[in-house]
């Protein structure tokens, strides 16, 4: 019986003890802090006092510290790091004093220092010892001074001029609680987590700076000279450095400003040897080093968890009320910059506006002030602080009212209701976003080409084309996991359209009622999934468990799964494009020299959203030849599990090659058709963010040629062509591939084996891109093939395969056997179609048609490297699509004796790249001396302009490196 008892008594302990950890709390923080502007150095300096209080069931023995100015010391940060994964570098290569960081802590504890250790991981967090452990319900206060250097505008804080963006700029403890320490980096992807409290902050800054701030003003004006409505302060209110580009303080080590004049008679000269005028030009340069007059704002605010301030001397300062639902007045603060025809004049009503609709729809707003600034924040649209947003400059008043609706209404879910945004971004970002799609004014009725083609719902055809590509991801997605892409839609629109559905499921009047119940119990503290999805259950009476589990699927939300209608579309269509299966087409054109002009239409179904079941096809007709040519391909794509995608397919293309004059004095054309059906096999990836691209795939080329035949004439004794018979041949190609699109160094490499009628041929090819600094870099190639024999060697074969053999020098058209490059004119020995080459092979850019043997063609293997550098952007005001290459290889029989060239051959000049070197001209101005002796023999060959070459690289287009996205869509 006591065993009994006994059990049942630690049950009962254990049950009290899963209800206390259950129970909610949340630490307090309050700040007093004193922080100072120096313009010139553009720093920060400051004193905190914070007053940390356990309401938390454990001691705690230590704090972790927020350093977020510490994100931007250096290039080895996990903010860098992530910019480089998103495909940025212009921080990675900033100069040093475009960096930031926090210095001259000093944390104590009743005025006695208190140990510190560094993050094992990230430079910008800190652990802080207490000096005795902080038992629950107790309370600490730690003072520390503090300096921070404020980065150039990279993410959110900085500068910019004389624009002043200061976020994360004091060191905040992390949030703990019922998880642990939320201990984070920095990040550009991905947001914050931070304890609520108060505020208490004196910020002090020259005089002629206009200052907005987190929380109520309470000493102190706005602008610079009195809160202003209406036209700048005069510009004799400015400091003169603000007349300079870069107001920065000059080096000690300057010249002085004033030349000294040689001593003019009656001038007064001291016994030091200076003169007035002497004393006069020190006197001007010590008043323009002189620290500007300050003047000191005090703002306060409770019940938030974060606080940003923005200084600028050029702003506007508007100033009005909003009577609230209740009868309560709030200020409302606009902050614009001074022009006249914009946007921003209007913010004012577009502010108090969309705060009125989200106070009676959510609930009303609780804080005294709300503020909106324009500000230069290093990307386009807004940022959301406590009280005041961030917006960048535009134009637009459709644009400026949605940026001021999304980012005002933050303050509803991560100013009032914030919860874990790194973790959870679609807590703050998609019910925000909801209600930007309840609030929104309906499109105006517009009637164009354009508009009557694009759906009224863009989010959700985005969503769709993420979707059916499977290229998205969950809504339950960590911040930082989100691929670019996905981080702009996801947490966005797909929560919003999620939101929209349980809004159907529930009906609009319960649902809102659920979100306000949400809104009132959880404001001023950190909910999670968990408790928003037990809130609106408890509030609505029903088990919503099937709808909250699609916040971990991807795909649609709410697909449409019904027939789908066949429609044709003149250039595109995407209206309704979930029910309709567009039938697109426009009218397309050809040339080559052969053919002529080429006439007929593209049809396809390669718009979004993306289809399984692919098809383009472009029937051309020729008005020289007479004949209809063309290409196309038809492909399925199938997604089976654990790997990315398989896609099979088949394409075709028939075109001319050649053209002649029969004995009849008839145009005879000879030409080819290729016909090629492959399987590609794309690998999948371990996370969605990684940027390499790997696949495997076979493909064989079907070729049919017809060339001609020559005889002679009875008619007039002459030789005329006449069409051959069509000679087919076959090639099966086998390839892997895996390309890095990382933003820095990024490369690629392809091994290839190919086997035809008698011959195998093997390939290696890298390529590898060093960025330069301030844009631009070297790419380096690497080259190495392998040719062989099936079977015996023997002269019948050497000859037949001599097209398939690898080469040093350029390739031209007519070696392009499996016909996979675009030629204006692939048998052209004259005229600007005989300048075309291919980058395969060796790739040393030099036509040597008439020597043969100095080709470096080999039946056994060849190996180069290409190298090709941009110019310094520094050396052109504007960017020059110019490029120096050089090209060098070598190949088998270099290496024997009597061979007939060196063994090293090079090639060297200048190359053009354009269309994003979709077109690339080349003129060789050095090269092997083999080259350079022979081209002397033929002076006719030897002129500059005959001997540019260029290629046409349509094969190369690549969608993720024209825009330069390091991940998939």
């Amino acid at each position: 019986m006591h065993r009994l008892l006994l059990i049942l008594g630690c049950c009962f302990l254990f049950q009290s003890s899963l209800f206390a950890q259950s129970a909610y709390w949340q630490q307090e923080v309050n700040y007093t802090i004193d922080v100072s502007l120096d313009d010139r150095e553009h720093a920060l300096n400051g004193m905190m006092k914070l007053q940390y209080v356990n309401h938390s069931p454990d001691t705690l023995r230590f704090i972790w510290f927020h350093l977020w100015p510490n994100a931007f010391k250096n290039d080895r940060t996990a903010f860098s790091d992530q910019l480089l994964e998103n495909g940025k570098t212009d921080f990675y290569f900033s100069d040093r004093e475009k960096r930031g960081y926090i210095n001259r802590l000093d944390f104590r504890v009743n005025n006695s220092r208190i140990h510190t250790e560094d993050h094992p991981q990230f430079i910008d967090v800190i652990k802080v010892w207490l000096p005795e452990p902080l038992a629950p319900g107790a309370g600490t206060s730690i003072t520390t001074p503090f300096h921070v250097k404020l980065p150039a505008i990279f993410s959110r804080t900085g500068f910019k001029g004389n624009a002043y963006q200061i976020a994360y700029w004091y060191p905040r403890p992390a949030v703990y609680d019922r998880k642990g320490w939320h201990e984070m980096p920095y990040l550009d992807q991905g947001e914050g987590y931070s304890e609520f409290g108060s505020f208490d902050v004196r910020i002090t800054v020259p005089e002629y700076f206009a200052v907005a701030a987190t929380g109520d003003l309470v000493m102190g004006t706005y602008g610079a000279t009195g809160t202003l409505k209406g036209p700048p302060p005069p510009a004799k209110k400015k400091h003169p450095f603000l007349m300079e580009k870069k107001p920065m303080r000059k080096p000690a080590a300057a010249k002085p400003a004033f030349k000294k004049r040689a001593p003019e008679k009656n001038l007064i000269i001291h016994d030091d040897g200076t003169t007035i005028n002497d004393a006069l030009a020190n006197a001007a340069k010590d008043a323009a080093n002189a620290p500007a007059q300050t003047r000191t704002l005090q703002f306060k605010q409770s019940r938030v968890h974060d606080f940003a301030w923005f200084a600028n001397p050029d702003f506007v300062v508007e100033q009005d009320t909003l009577a609230l639902p209740s009868g309560r007045v709030i200020k409302t603060n606009v902050f614009r910059l001074p022009r006249e025809k914009t946007a921003w004049t209007r913010a004012m009503h577009m502010l108090k506006k969309n705060i009125l609709h989200r106070s009676e729809l959510i609930g009303e707003y609780p804080y005294n002030v709300v503020s909106v600034v324009e500000a230069p924040i290093g990307f386009e649209g807004g940022m959301e602080y406590p009280t005041i947003t961030s917006i960048a400059s535009v134009n637009g008043a459709r644009e400026l009212n949605h940026l001021i609706g999304h980012e005002a209404g933050h303050n509803w879910f991560y100013g009032v209701v914030a919860s874990n945004e790194r973790d959870h971004p679609w807590m703050d970002e998609g019910l925000n976003t909801y209600y930007d799609r309840r609030t929104a004014p309906k499109a105006h009725d517009e009637s164009s080409f354009i508009h009557n083609r694009i759906p009224e719902d863009q989010g959700k055809i985005i969503m769709t084309i993420l979707a059916k590509q499977r290229s998205d991801q969950p809504i339950e997605t960590h911040a930082a996991d989100f691929t670019w892409v996905n981080n702009a839609v996801i947490p966005y629109m797909k929560t919003a359209l999620w939101l929209e559905k349980l809004e159907k499921q529930l009906g609009t009047p319960l649902f809102d009622s659920c979100m306000r119940t949400y809104f009132r119990e959880w404001q001023f503290r950190h909910p999670s999934p968990d408790d928003f999805r037990r809130e609106m259950e408890q509030t609505s009476g029903q088990d919503l468990g099937n709808i909250f589990s699609e916040l971990n699927n991807k795909g649609e939300i709410d697909p449409y799964t019904g027939p789908k209608k066949l429609k044709p579309a003149f250039l595109f269509n995407l209206k309704d494009a979930d029910k309709v299966n567009y039938i697109n087409f426009f009218p397309a054109v050809g040339y080559n020299t052969y053919d002529k002009l080429m006439a007929g239409v593209i049809v396809h179904n390669y718009m979004p959203p993306f289809q399984k079941f692919r098809y383009v096809l472009a029937p051309l007709y020729a008005f020289g030849s007479k004949q209809v040519n063309g290409v196309g391909r038809i492909g399925y794509t199938f997604f089976p599990q654990g790997l990315n995608r398989v896609e099979i397919g088949v394409g075709g293309a028939r075109f001319s090659t050649l053209e002649g004059i029969d004995s009849n004095n008839n145009k005879i054309f000879g030409g080819y058709y290729r016909f090629t059906p492959q399987v590609r096999v794309t690998f999948r990836n371990k996370t969605a963010r990684n940027s390499i691209e790997h696949w495997l795939e076979w493909k064989t080329f079907i070729i049919g040629e017809q060339g001609f035949r020559y005889a002679n004439s009875t008619k007039d004794d002459q030789f005329h062509p006449y069409k051959g018979k069509m000679e087919q041949s076959y090639i099966n190609q086998l390839t892997y591939n895996i390309t890095n699109y990382r933003v820095l160094y990024p490369y690629d490499v392809q091994l290839q084996v190919q086997q035809g009628n008698g011959f195998y041929r093997a390939s290696a090819t890298g390529n590898y891109f060093l960025n330069y600094a301030d844009g631009g870099g070297l790419n380096v190639r690497a080259f190495a093939a392998k040719f062989g024999y099936l079977g015996a060697r023997t002269t019948e074969k050497e000859f037949r395969t001599m097209r398939y053999q690898p080469k040093l020098t350029a390739v031209r058209g007519n070696e392009d056997y499996t016909y996979s490059n675009y030629f204006i004119g692939r048998n052209d020995f004259d005229g600007l179609g005989s300048q075309q080459i291919m980058m395969r092979d060796g790739g040393l850019k030099l036509r040597t048609d008439l020597f043969q043997d100095l080709q470096g063609r080999s039946d056994n293997w060849i190996a180069s490297m290409n190298f090709s550098t941009s110019l310094p952007l520094q050396l052109f005001p504007v960017p020059l699509p110019i490029k120096f290459f050089l090209d060098l290889g070598t190949y088998s029989d270099a290496w024997k004796k009597n061979a007939a060239t060196s063994r090293f051959l090079y090639v060297g000049g200048i190359q053009f790249s354009l269309f994003k070197d979709l077109l690339n001209i080349y003129a060789p101005l050095v090269y092997s001396s083999e080259f350079r002796d022979n081209l002397k023999t033929v002076p006719e060959e030897n002129k500059f302009l005959k001997k540019i070459s260029f290629s046409i690289d349509i094969q190369r287009l690549d969608l993720r490196k024209l825009t330069k996205m390091p991940f998939s869509l």
